[in-house]
């Protein structure tokens, strides 16, 4: 079966959880865990909502039905997306807010226009998701309400400076940019509390206290978020666009080694990585993730860097020395070396998974073809010239793993144009595919379809064929006279 770019899909695998120490942890389904913990604080609302077995009654079925819609929706999210150590960051994330509010209105008696419910839901939104931010919103504006006599000025208040601060965060990729959120949630709050003080002709002087209120709420929940945000990062093992663009800067120890110790590498890198990011945008990846992956992706050559082509500049091949089996060990470590100072340096796991995996169990054809030719009675065993994998697991391993293979390949295309390189992207494709290379990733072909088109133009654009000029009398080009 060849890959032809018709729709279709490859075997795919849940993804596994990203800690498993949690999944032990977790022993009751997390939905129940979720719900249980839920219910037990709105417990501590009971005294705020009257008298008598019936006010009691009463809450408790309210906090049952909203807490059981919240955990049903949790428990139906993809398990690939809502791992155990998000599902446990969530949830004290929303306790965390839960006891903000009940400990400021019940022991500090301020307005609840003060309260960053914003915070809660701009670091879901960057850590988790927009869709699990949006139900977290609902959750914490309702407490909000419950605990102001189920007031729907406060509801309504909290939910547009929510909103607000899930759209000013769900795409931001730097910590400047979350300032400009901390405005956008201002100005929204203001709207907010305008628009109800105006319903119930509320004195200027109050609308002005509530106004002070809304632009405290914007600039401590920016406050709050960014003071957060690092911690939860190194604690849960999350990465966020602002960690990956940190990551992608030049200056990084990491970088600058492969600059200065493997030039040719870091080249082929950067190229990978323009490469990686076209390919994910079409095929529906992270684009980010998959550039600062590919960046990384070889960063085990920094441990034999003159053993690999592309640095060998002005120096003999290494590897006329070795035997086609030592040969394809120093290839092949180049992996574990990777990954080894990846976790040194404390990169993100799935960094460190790009980098693991950006090889699958490919063979290493040139060294195993030399071994074949060089003892042809007893053949080499196939085993012994692949890498160890495991296969790419994620789109963005995957793409990084094409993009590896196919910036290689096109270096050696002479008198590159749009057809040459066409088909050596699609030959490598249809090899990593039938090599079942792809097996194990949620990839389609339609996905391969669109990689392969990503691929394509950049490389064209990369490799496109110079005008050629005449030359005057005196040898230099004469653009005046070009074909």
């Amino acid at each position: 079966m060849k890959y032809t770019g018709e729709e279709g899909t490859t075997n795919s695998r849940t993804a596994k959880s990203d800690a498993p120490f949690l999944q032990k942890a977790l022993s009751v389904p997390a939905w129940a865990v979720a719900l249980l913990i839920f219910l037990v604080l709105n417990c501590l609302l009971f005294g705020r909502m009257g008298s008598g077995w019936q006010g009691l009654a009463g809450t408790f079925l309210f906090i049952a039905v909203s807490m059981g819609i919240y955990a049903f929706y949790l428990r139906k999210y993809p398990s690939s997306t809502l791992t155990d150590s998000k599902l446990v960051m969530l949830l004290g994330l929303i306790v965390i807010m839960m006891v903000l509010i009940i400990i400021l209105f019940m022991s500090f008696a301020i307005t609840s226009y003060l309260i960053p419910i914003a915070c809660g839901v701009m670091l879901i939104t960057m850590l988790i998701g927009v869709p699990v931010a949006l139900i977290s919103l609902m959750v914490l504006s309702v407490l909000i309400a419950m605990v102001n006599n189920f007031d729907f000025n406060y509801f309504f208040v909290a939910v547009m400076g929510g909103l607000a601060g899930i759209y000013s965060t769900y795409s931001v990729r730097n910590r400047r940019d979350l300032m400009k959120a901390g405005l956008y949630v201002s100005a929204a709050n203001m709207l907010g509390i305008l628009m109800m003080n105006i319903i119930h002709h509320t004195s200027f002087v109050s609308m002005g206290n509530d106004f002070i209120m809304g632009i405290g709420n914007g600039f401590l929940s920016v406050i709050l978020a960014i003071g957060l945000l690092p911690y939860l990062e190194d604690v849960f093992s999350i990465v966020t666009n602002i960690k990956l663009m940190e990551l992608a800067d030049y200056n990084q120890p990491l970088l600058k080694r492969l600059m200065v110790e493997a030039p040719g590498t870091y080249h082929h890198s950067m190229l990978v990585g323009n490469l990686a990011e076209t390919a994910a945008e079409l095929a529906g990846a992270d684009p980010l993730l998959t550039r600062v992956g590919a960046y990384y992706h070889d960063i085990g050559k920094l441990a034999k860097p003159e053993y690999f082509t592309e640095n060998q500049i002005n120096i003999m091949n290494k590897h006329e020395d070795l035997t086609p089996n030592m040969s394809s060990l120093v290839l092949i470590t180049h992996v574990k070396d990777g990954v080894t100072f990846a976790r040194e340096h404390k990169l993100n796991k799935r960094i460190v998974d790009i980098i693991e995996q950006h090889h699958g169990t490919s063979l290493i054809h040139y060294f195993y073809m030399k071994a074949l030719e060089k003892d042809s009675v007893s053949p080499a065993e196939e085993t012994k010239y692949r890498y160890p994998g495991p296969r790419p697991r994620t789109k963005e391993a995957a793409i990084v793993m094409l993009a590896d293979s196919v910036e290689a390949a096109a270096r050696t295309v002479e008198e590159p144009s749009y057809e040459r390189i066409a088909d050596v992207v699609n030959t490598i494709i249809n090899n990593k595919f039938t090599d079942s290379q792809l097996d194990d990733c949620n990839i389609t072909l339609v996905n391969l379809r669109g990689i392969a088109e990503g691929f394509i133009n950049t490389l064209t654009g990369i490799y496109h064929t110079r005008v050629e000029y005449e030359r005057d009398e005196s040898g230099n080009p004469d653009k005046k006279s070009s074909k």
